[in-house]
């Protein structure tokens, strides 16, 4: 005898929650691509890609090397227009984000986080040009990583797992973020060329001043093996958190785990290749968006 009991129809897709997750991924991908754009200034700047290489990289950061003024004329047009339309874009979801119904509060508060950082970053663009300081390719460099981590937040269904496996998550995505910060102190003070592997760098740090941890001070002011030192063991301590976690959450079913972990093993490839290399535009950039994609995958279980 069939019961008498009757179940509620399940609920319809919302539209504005589908709205918001596509302009997000739009976004996603216009940041992507201003990151890789802001990069190829501030390493072209740094005298990376140069030739004849190393000694081309040290009469940049002597400020021996004079560029040629257009030669970067349209990464920087480019950059500024896509800049304008991911403002453009959060904008929108901010708006959609607040008109939306009560469930939204944490989606609309992400569009609000990154409106604020779309706004630092704007604010900032003025003294990017003009600058030596560690500081401000560091302020550029963390907006668009939050960014795009925002953006992916917004896009991607949430991954929340127990408490254990959100502490195991954000202990990736400070090691990240101390990476990243150590990756763009490096670039910034010259110091990529300081020594070579984990090692040497080990044993050049040693005695050394860690002056050249203070972004406020001048490139090649003090020497750069401490940072590049801790830019490796920092690579290390990413991989030792973020292989374990990926794997586990691949295994659960989580696709985008998938693609953590083969951010996480092309970066075990590309440092040494980059090295190698001696640091092509290329590699470098691939390096840089890795490590961008690997903040923001791993943000989805914050």
């Amino acid at each position: 005898m069939m019961s008498g009991k009757v179940f509620p129809p399940a609920p319809a897709a919302d539209p504005g929650a589908r709205w918001l997750r596509r302009l997000a991924w739009v976004c996603a991908a216009l940041v992507l691509a201003i990151i890789l754009l802001s990069a190829t200034l501030r390493l072209a700047k740094s005298g990376i890609g140069c030739a004849p290489w190393p000694q081309c990289y040290g009469a940049a950061q002597a400020g021996a090397v004079a560029q040629a003024p257009d030669a970067l004329a349209p990464v920087r047009a480019a950059h500024r227009v896509l800049a304008v339309a991911a403002l453009g874009l959060v904008l929108i979801m901010l708006a959609i984000g607040l008109g939306g119904r009560p469930r939204w509060q944490q989606d609309s508060g992400e569009a609000l986080a990154l409106l604020g950082v779309t706004l630092f970053l704007a604010l900032l663009g003025p003294f990017s040009a003009g600058s030596v300081l560690p500081a401000v390719a560091l302020g550029n460099l963390l907006g668009g990583f939050a960014m795009l981590a925002l953006c992916v937040r917004l896009a991607a269904r949430r991954r929340v797992g127990g408490a254990g496996a959100r502490a195991w998550a954000w202990l990736l995505a400070l090691a990240v973020l101390a990476q990243v910060v150590l990756g763009g102190l490096a670039s910034a003070t010259g110091s990529i060329l300081s020594c070579d592997g984990l090692a040497d760098c080990a044993a050049a740090a040693q005695g050394q001043s860690w002056a050249a941890l203070q972004p406020w001070r001048a490139p090649g002011s003090a020497p750069g093996a401490p940072v590049q030192w801790l830019h490796r063991l920092a690579a290390w301590g990413v991989v030792a958190l973020g292989v374990p976690l990926a794997w586990r959450r691949l295994r659960q079913g989580d696709r985008g785990a998938g693609l953590l972990l083969a951010c996480l093993l092309a970066q075990i490839v590309l440092g040494p290749a980059m090295v190698s290399a001696h640091f092509p535009m290329a590699l470098v950039l691939a390096h840089n968006a890795l490590a961008a994609c690997t903040l923001a995958l791993a943000a989805r279980w914050l």
